[in-house]
């Protein structure tokens, strides 16, 4: 029996999209593949554990691409019917989706602000009215260009005296 979408999707983000034992960066779209780049399998750590077969607990998932990890270590390199031990400790990359979530900033509760500024923990500014020191727009001439200062016969950016 396979796992659920759910179940599959919760190890997935457990484990932050990566391989439990190498840490290949996968692609959800290529769940069930083999042999190109992103594939990957769930497995099943305990096949004969029934009461806890499909739960997240038993769910680990593994490339299924260049390394093969799912062969490799889910299968021991045996055989796809022999189903090896797996030990927690040399699966390095298993909780690395906890371990980002924790450290991912949040913005508090209630206040309004991005994200740098949550992690800078600066909350968003309040809004200020329009003060003399903001810069103005220049004035325009008659062919849109910005003049200097606004008065006749002095040069704009371009060095162009104005008539006007």
């Amino acid at each position: 029996m396979e796992f659920a979408d759910g179940v599959v999707k919760a190890a997935w983000d457990r484990q932050g999209g990566r391989c439990a034992k190498c840490g290949r960066w996968l692609v959800w779209a290529q769940r069930g593949r083999e042999s190109i780049t992103g594939a990957w399998q769930p497995h099943h750590r305990d096949p004969g554990d029934q009461d806890k077969r499909n739960a997240l607990a038993n769910c680990i998932i593994f490339c299924s691409g260049m390394a093969d990890c799912h062969f490799n270590e889910g299968h021991g390199g045996v055989n796809w019917s022999h189903h090896a031990s797996l030990d927690d400790s040399t699966l390095l990359f298993l909780h690395t989706g906890e371990e980002q979530a924790e450290k991912t900033p949040k913005a508090p509760a209630g206040e309004k602000g991005s994200l740098i500024g949550a992690f800078f923990g600066m909350g968003q500014a309040p809004a200020k009215g329009r003060s003399g020191s903001q810069k103005r727009k220049p004035k325009r001439g008659p062919q849109g260009r910005a003049r200097a200062n606004g008065k006749k016969g002095d040069a704009d950016e371009l060095g162009v005296a104005s008539d006007l």
